[in-house]
């Protein structure tokens, strides 16, 4: 799991001046923490990552974490930023981090833990949020530590609060959180952040693009494929129909109740639905191999505690955590999992020929990087796919329902 807990769970107190008065979340930070430590003593998650994490230290954060069960915890200072984390339920060291200069930019952040016993490391972000340029120079270091701890016979999952859009939420987006990107200009940020970048000679049309090119270099680099958790692997369909795909803002932040924030139509803020500016923000990435033994993927909006009550996350923060499972069957160790399918050749023309198929028979999807099905279709009896109609360029073959891996079509 991944959890962005809004400056340490400080900000739903009155006295933080973030929220208005009367709000209906209102709570100090410890009542904010306990409500926290019930809901993830619920949800029992093995590893927890955790942002924002404003005046814990070592100490604190091992006592909440020992709060819902986790003994063993990281905290990673970030200088002049606030504290990321990490907890779990069994032994993780820390590999290395940079919280200073970094290719010109003071990276204040991510950091690399692993699993003791397990061949599995944790790369936690946390991508500034007011500059696109800064969060992409981080992501070069994301995916160095990534491509190095793959190189090294790991399993490695990228997770955090990446302050970045995904192209494959262009349609939802752009669809129902125009009113986010009208309510950005108007507080003066469209710049640099999750908008296009500033481009004065275009005007408005700026600023009324979402921008997707930090994700893009996730699903672009040439190194081992990255598969987004959530959005390949959770019940999508139910969350857009609800208008829920996303995990920032939450209904706790004072954007929906201040009135003095006027939309690009000079009405206040206050008539917008939270709706209107959820975007999904907050990610959970695995390499491939990984990525095709989830059970389970998940944005948590809400849960049932043991009193049967319906308790919302908006009221502990003002991101939604993202959770995911991954299991592996009782005939496949973890150290094994790189026993796939494997394709040739690839880079391809016309054919694709697949070996370790798992079953007689095997149905397939081609997907672009945007996530959009270009084929689809059954592996015929020679193990052969074809893909001569479909246009050049990188694409993600799925066997099945989660064997999957990348090709060129050339």
């Amino acid at each position: 799991m991944s959890w962005n807990v809004w400056y340490g769970f400080s900000q739903l107190s009155e006295a933080a001046g973030i929220i208005p008065a009367g709000h209906p979340f209102s709570a100090t930070q410890a009542e904010v923490q306990q409500k926290a430590t019930d809901f993830l003593t619920h949800e029992t998650p093995d590893v927890l990552a955790l942002q924002e994490l404003k005046n814990f230290d070592a100490s604190k954060l091992s006592t909440f974490a020992q709060s819902y069960g986790h003994s063993y915890s990281y905290i990673f200072d970030r200088d002049t930023q606030q504290a990321t984390g990490i907890t779990s339920k069994y032994p993780i060291e820390f590999l290395e981090g940079i919280n200073d200069d970094y290719n010109g930019t003071n990276l204040e952040g991510t950091f690399a833990a692993k699993l003791a016993n397990e061949p599995i490391v944790f790369i936690v972000v946390h991508l500034k949020s007011s500059n696109k340029n800064h969060r992409e120079k981080e992501t070069k270091y994301v995916l160095e530590l990534y491509e190095k701890y793959m190189n090294l016979n790991n399993h490695v999952i990228i997770l955090g609060d990446f302050n970045s859009s995904t192209i494959s939420d262009r349609s939802y987006a752009e669809t129902n959180i125009d009113k986010r990107l009208q309510y950005r200009i108007f507080k003066n940020k469209c710049n640099h952040e999750l908008n296009r970048a500033n481009e004065p000679d275009n005007a408005m049309t700026a600023c009324t693009t979402w921008d997707y090119r930090v994700m893009d270099k996730y699903w672009s680099h040439s190194g081992n494929t990255i598969i987004d958790v959530t959005n390949e692997y959770s019940d999508r369909a139910t969350y857009e129909a609800s208008k829920s795909w996303g995990t920032f803002p939450s209904s706790s932040v004072a954007l929906f109740h201040d009135e003095s924030n006027l939309d690009q139509n000079g009405n206040p803020t206050s008539t917008h639905l939270q709706s209107e500016h959820l975007a999904r923000i907050d990610y959970l990435l695995a390499n491939e191999t990984l990525a095709n033994l989830t059970t389970d993927a998940r944005i948590i909006h809400h849960y049932t505690n043991s009193s049967n009550t319906n308790v919302l996350i908006d009221e502990m923060s003002d991101h939604y955590p993202v959770v995911a499972t991954f299991e592996a069957n009782k005939e496949t160790a973890i150290n094994d999992l790189n026993n796939t399918i494997n394709i040739y050749p690839n880079p391809a023309k016309t054919t694709l020929y697949c070996t370790n198929l798992p079953v007689k028979q095997n149905s397939y999807r081609i997907l672009n990087l945007t996530g959009i099905e270009v084929n689809s279709g059954v592996i015929n009896g020679n193990n052969a796919i074809n893909i001569e109609d479909i246009p050049k360029g990188i694409y993600l073959l799925k066997i099945n329902k989660f064997l999957s891996t990348k090709f060129i079509k050339n």
